[in-house]
């Protein structure tokens, strides 16, 4: 079990500036620390020299009150790593990531260990700069997977590149990311701290929906809906390898009663197209605006599942959601080309997100142009890890 040692004496400006449950709460929440202790001044750690630094940047603190430091052997090989709350403008809200500097040594074995120590949602490992500027590539990782792709990484990241010019007075900045899903062209608006992607798709809206007894069995609580309400429920993919069940409630309340904890649902009944077998995940989803042909619709969503629990926001299954109701939304609209969708999510977990997509369709209707993923995000922790 990991554990962070801090010197009660570093607490002191923690009183003055900012909520100390709450840092520590956050801290404990990755299993890169578990558990916090607080020792006293007259504590001794008598195998280690130097001191201990964690800096929180939500409170300007650091930790390092009089805290010796591990011999140097010990971290010969180390990582620099920032972290993130991501589709938020308010630290220990939206989605925590983690972001690793990482190196051409490291492989793709390590990153996995690492991500798993980080314990969060997804982690990035960005590989060093080719020319200095502001064209990366990166690695996504879950803690038991890489994936090709996945929003709140790609916003986390970008937000992180693009705030690295200080100097910078206001203005646009583009970006390119490079995942595994294709290159992500992007750009950070210095003036509002926004990053907006226009990110990799291959929408695919599978043949067979998901019975609605599947959903069912994930969620007994449902079971109070209207007949009319317990459809089979369409599987879609916003690219090969990221595929989500999107489940249609009627309203708020039913989102509240969801569970987490309970079964995943049964893959035996999921039945995706010929070669689009993937990572699937159910996406509940409720449209909020009184007017479902607004602009932007708002729409309130959760994202549970047995294998990680609740996700607090998921750009990826928000894409995927947006632009199959865009699709749907076209014959409605007058055949209007552009669908705008405001996507708040993790509210019932304390971690309230806010997720924005742009889905652009061509002339046609039929199939999706562009998908442009936009949010936030603030800075919370940095450091260094070791590994071997």
């Amino acid at each position: 079990m990991a554990r962070l040692i801090v010197a009660s004496g570093a607490f002191a400006k923690a009183g003055e500036t900012g909520d100390r449950q709450c840092v520590l709460q956050e801290i404990c929440r990755m299993s890169l620390v578990r558990h916090v202790e607080v020792l006293k001044p007259t504590d001794e750690w008598d195998d280690v020299r130097g001191k201990v630094i964690y800096q929180c940047l939500s409170t300007d603190l650091q930790l390092d009150a009089a805290l010796p430091t591990m011999a140097h052997s010990q971290f010969d090989k180390s990582l620099r790593y920032v972290t993130l709350d991501v589709f938020t403008e308010e630290r220990f809200r939206g989605n925590p990531l983690a972001i690793v500097e990482s190196s051409s040594e490291v492989g793709q074995d390590v990153k996995q260990r690492i991500a798993r120590e980080f314990n969060l949602s997804e982690t990035v490992f960005l590989h060093p700069p080719s020319d200095g500027g502001f064209d990366r590539t990166c690695d996504i990782f879950t803690t038991t997977e890489e994936l090709p792709f996945a929003g709140h990484p790609t916003i986390g990241t970008l937000v992180y590149l693009g705030s690295q010019d200080e100097a910078a007075d206001g203005g646009t900045q583009s970006i390119v990311l490079r995942t595994k899903a294709g290159p992500i062209n992007a750009k950070f608006h210095r003036d509002t701290e926004v990053a907006e992607a226009s990110i990799p798709h291959s929408i695919r809206i599978h043949q067979k929906s998901v019975p609605w007894q599947t959903v069912l069995d994930a969620q007994p609580s449902l079971d109070r809906l209207p007949a009319e309400s317990k459809q089979p429920c369409r599987l879609v993919s916003i690219v090969k390898g990221m595929t989500f069940v999107l489940i249609h409630l009627p309203h708020v309340e039913d989102l509240l009663s969801l569970t987490v904890g309970g079964p995943r649902l049964d893959p035996g009944t999921i039945k995706w197209d010929e070669g689009w077998a993937s990572f699937t995940a159910p996406y509940y989803y409720v449209i909020t605006s009184d007017d479902e042909n607004a602009t932007p619709l708002h729409i309130r969503t959760r994202m549970i599942d047995q294998s990680f629990g609740e996700d607090p926001a998921t750009g990826s299954a928000a894409s995927a959601l947006s632009s199959y109701l865009a699709l749907a939304l076209y014959m409605r609209t007058a055949g209007r080309t552009t669908h705008l969708f405001s996507i708040e999510q993790g509210t019932e977990m304390g971690r309230r997100s806010k997720i924005g997509v742009n889905v652009t369709l061509d002339d046609s209707g039929k199939s999706v142009k562009e998908v442009l993923l936009s949010g936030s995000a603030v800075p919370v922790s940095q450091g260094t890890i070791s590994y071997e």
